[in-house]
């Protein structure tokens, strides 16, 4: 089933802008063709096309039903700014596995350098990937911060990880009765040893990922998908 994703949907609504722009000029639908709506609030909203006009189409809900794509804890990537084709690769990745908020920052050994008026680009990627995986509440992607703030927002977890080349034995076994983690990866670089020694005296755990050196954007994918296995996230 088509899915489109819709603000303010209650038992009608409008799809405008570019959602519309997919629904008449990419997927040519037809007036009375059933849809699947979402609109991050946890349902899918069944619906029938009622409506196309030049610039909208309107819709009447037939049914409403619980969304299972949705994740059952919120984890949180804390990503080291990477260059913009593997940050948007990330956004994808990340969105299909269930992560609830992607935050860059710069350290020591970030090289990019975060760009201005790419939001809008970002959450687009997101809501794409929100509708292929199927789940209804985009992954939100904020603004980049810097080290020091990265450090000032540790205590907001229940656990908080960091991915260590040094770390020989630590492990996310502690993660299963959270319901609010964070995951911190480096940038191609990794952590500087100041940066390393700050995280562990902020109280975040150093994990290994393995005996093998991984790239930046595999290291958060593995580390999500170990934690979604060990919570049945």
């Amino acid at each position: 089933m088509k899915k489109f994703y819709v603000k303010n949907i209650s038992t009608s609504a409008k799809i405008e802008g570019e959602e519309f722009e997919h629904l008449n000029k990419v997927l040519r639908c037809k007036v009375g063709e059933i849809i699947k709506c979402l609109s991050a609030d946890g349902n899918e909203y069944i619906s029938r096309i009622e409506k196309i006009e030049n610039d909208f189409a309107e819709i009447k809900v037939l049914e409403v039903k619980k969304c299972d794509g949705d994740p059952k804890i919120s984890i949180t990537v804390f990503m080291g700014l990477p260059k913009k084709e593997k940050f948007e690769f990330l956004i994808q990745k990340l969105s299909e596995l269930g992560v609830s908020n992607l935050i860059p920052f710069e350290s020591s050994y970030t090289i990019a350098k975060p760009k201005e008026k790419k939001q809008d680009r970002y959450n687009k990627i997101a809501i794409e990937a929100c509708k292929q995986c199927g789940r209804t509440k985009p992954l939100k992607i904020e603004e980049c911060i810097n080290f020091k703030t990265l450090l000032s927002k540790i205590s907001e977890y229940q656990k908080c990880y960091f991915a260590y080349e040094n770390s020989k034995n630590g492990n996310f076994d502690d993660v299963v009765g959270c319901n609010k983690v964070a995951i911190i990866v480096g940038a191609e670089g990794g952590f500087s040893n100041d940066e390393a020694q700050k995280l562990l005296d902020a109280g975040v755990k150093a994990v290994t990922l393995g005996n093998r050196i991984l790239r930046c954007e595999t290291a958060p994918l593995f580390s999500v998908s170990i934690i979604n296995y060990l919570t049945n996230n």
